[in-house]
């Protein structure tokens, strides 16, 4: 990434295409972007474990700005880090600043899941373009993906969480045998592993016995420098969206939504993506009471997590109430995705949604450089 940000900011030298690049004067930045331009790039791919899913999510919100006011550009991340604008070949991530400043987008709507998108490294990119875009900043970004951190964060502010230990590399290389009788001791079969900042169930299992946990242990260990080890709550499974657009106020919890995967023993990668795979209900059959308890829990972690935009908090619901797992910063938009229910479920139209959350960024990035000009 060192060398990505040496390279883009040596091209910003002959670049004066773009009134927002980091050549100019705060004097002569444009605070909000031209209203006559109604150009958004929508970044869609990567190279995480969820490009596909990436790429559906991309193409659902092409579709909503094909029918709005705004002109959209899809701009696919490949699997080897490449940029793929429109009609030009495959471009190298550090020449992609000379192309965005030609495309000048009104807005970045960021629909990247995962390690590379939804991490934080393409806000800090994107802040160094100084470009609008949907979202989480770079900071709440990169401490949301990691489940690790952002659970200490969450345990802290009040929220109740899972137990759970951490793993590393070299503890498992040697050790391997000590961990199991940890995992024993302290909490028994079945438990959750997880590699920390995937995202869509993808490197995750929750094994039954000694020798699943080994074998699923061995398989995720090599996606990260360590995997998570945590307690296994036993209850139903709930959501909740999270949406926080400046121009309604603060943050505020859609309806909760309840899901009850068909054909899998959770929630996983082929129960969220595979239409008729779960039964999503929303809202949750769950009472007002512990609905609203939820819904508080979810905003909270928003807040103390430093999220803007939207987010959406997993939640299990056992006999001590909820839970709180993990968060999204860049949830899913396909045809089966949580947000978009929850949100048509406030009366919130998919379309009306991706505008809001493009409006949204721009006017966080108006008031972010209008403080920085004063």
């Amino acid at each position: 990434m060192d060398v990505i940000v040496s390279k883009v900011r040596s091209s910003f030298q002959t670049l004066s295409i773009s009134k927002r690049l980091i050549v100019y004067s705060t004097q002569e930045r444009t605070v909000m972007p031209d209203k006559q331009n109604k150009m958004v790039a929508v970044l869609m791919g990567g190279n995480s474990l969820e490009h596909e899913v990436s790429l559906r999510s991309g193409r659902g919100v092409m579709s909503a700005l094909s029918a709005s006011d705004y002109e959209p550009v899809a701009i696919v991340l490949t699997k080897d880090g490449c940029w793929q604008f429109p009609d030009s070949p495959p471009t190298p991530a550090y020449r992609a600043a000379e192309r965005l400043a030609q495309i000048d987008p009104a807005c970045v709507f960021i629909a990247l899941h995962g390690p590379n998108g939804e991490d934080g490294r393409m806000q800090g990119f994107l802040d160094c373009l100084e470009l609008p875009y949907t979202g989480s900043g770079c900071a709440a970004s990169a401490l949301s993906i990691d489940k690790i951190r952002a659970k200490a964060v969450v345990a802290d502010a009040g929220i109740q969480t899972a137990a759970h230990f951490i793993v590393k590399h070299d503890e498992w290389a040697h050790n391997r045998t000590g961990i199991l009788h940890r995992v024993v001791d302290s909490m028994g079969f079945p438990v959750v592993v997880k590699a920390p900042s995937q995202g869509s169930s993808c490197g995750m299992a929750i094994p039954h016995n000694e020798h699943d946990f080994m074998r699923d242990t061995n398989e995720i260990m090599p996606l990260e420098d360590v995997v998570m080890v945590e307690r296994y709550v036993k209850g139903l499974e709930v959501t909740c969206s999270v949406l926080d657009v400046k121009t309604q106020g603060s943050a505020r919890a859609l309806p909760v939504t309840e899901i009850c995967p068909n054909t899998s023993p959770f929630f996983d990668y082929y129960a969220k993506y595979t239409p008729g795979a779960s039964l999503e209900i929303t809202p949750a059959r769950i009472g007002e009471h512990l609905a609203q308890t939820v819904r508080e829990m979810a905003v909270a972690a928003h807040n103390a997590l430093g999220c803007s935009g939207w987010s959406r908090s997993d939640f299990i619901i056992d006999d001590n109430g909820p839970v709180w797992l993990e968060v999204n910063t860049v949830p899913g938009l396909t045809e089966t995705s949580l947000f978009p229910q929850a949100a048509a479920a406030e009366g919130v139209s998919y379309n009306n949604l991706i505008t809001l959350l493009i409006e949204d960024g721009m006017q966080r990035f108006n008031d972010k450089y209008r403080k920085g000009a004063e």
